[in-house]
């Protein structure tokens, strides 16, 4: 029983801190459910243009299992993509900093593929790679790379001189001060463009949907606003915003776990 109560102790002493985090989200949760149900019964927009939101909630759960169907299809593309477009984005990067023959290259290149429309690169990567998870994969890929990409390469730039100096003076090869100095440093901003980039994701994964498999969120929107059924349009709406929510709340969780001194009391 004396083991217990310290532990009890520091969890009651959390919860405050807990929940004054998750009170500016909840607030604004409310305001919008608010200015929706103003904006609905103020302007008496007809349901099947907008659906009052407990009419969207019970669309939802009737059609539930097609949903979890559609969100677990749309998330494993989308997370698929980030995981590979991360990984790219990092080597590249890692490029970019250590060659400037490399940055003269790829930055542009980067650029340019950045400039194209998620739009026009899902219809042209369906002809080169098919309509299967793969095209969306890459949507997903292209999506998260670009800001990670530059971020990684901000960070492995920042490093103060009088660092490097002392590393100089260890007489450190280039190695141990990438893996010292370098990346720890560039920790912070990689996980600054990741989060950016992992809510992204799901919307690019979604406009690869439209042209390419059939299935996912992205799909059955398409289709139900085809078959004016608003309810579930809007419910597959939602649901892909509170993925899109929680991948970027993974995001910053898996920051704090990993970035050393990141601050921890939202845990």
């Amino acid at each position: 029983m004396a083991r217990t109560l310290p532990r009890q102790d520091r969890t009651n002493a959390r919860l405050p801190g807990q929940v004054r985090s998750a009170l500016p989200g909840l607030i604004l949760f409310a305001a919008l459910v608010a200015v929706w149900f103003a904006v609905k019964y103020g302007a008496r927009i007809p349901d099947q243009q907008m659906p009052a939101p407990l009419q969207v909630v019970r669309e939802g759960w009737s059609a539930r299992a097609e949903l979890l169907k559609a969100a677990a299809s749309t998330l494993s593309g989308a997370l698929a993509g980030f995981l590979l477009g991360s990984a790219a984005a990092v080597l590249v990067a890692l490029l970019i900093a250590s060659s400037r023959v490399a940055s003269r290259v790829l930055v542009p290149f980067a650029l340019v593929v950045r400039t194209l429309p998620i739009i026009a690169i899902a219809p042209l990567l369906t002809l080169l790679l098919g309509t299967g998870i793969i095209t969306i994969m890459a949507v997903a890929a292209i999506i998260i790379f670009f800001p990670t990409m530059i971020n990684t390469v901000l960070g492995l730039r920042s490093v103060p001189p009088e660092a490097l100096e002392l590393m100089a003076v260890a007489n450190a090869s280039r190695l141990q001060v990438l893996w010292r100095l370098r990346l720890p440093t560039a920790l912070p901003y990689t996980f600054s463009g990741l989060q950016i980039g992992a809510a992204t994701c799901i919307l690019a994964a979604m406009v690869a949907e439209w042209v390419t498999t059939g299935t996912g969120l992205g799909y059955l929107i398409l289709q139900a606003g085809v078959q004016f059924d608003v309810g579930l349009m809007w419910a597959g709406v939602l649901v892909a915003a509170v993925l899109a929510l929680a991948v970027f709340t993974l995001a910053g969780l898996v920051a704090r776990r990993v970035i050393p001194g990141e601050p921890s009391d939202a845990r």
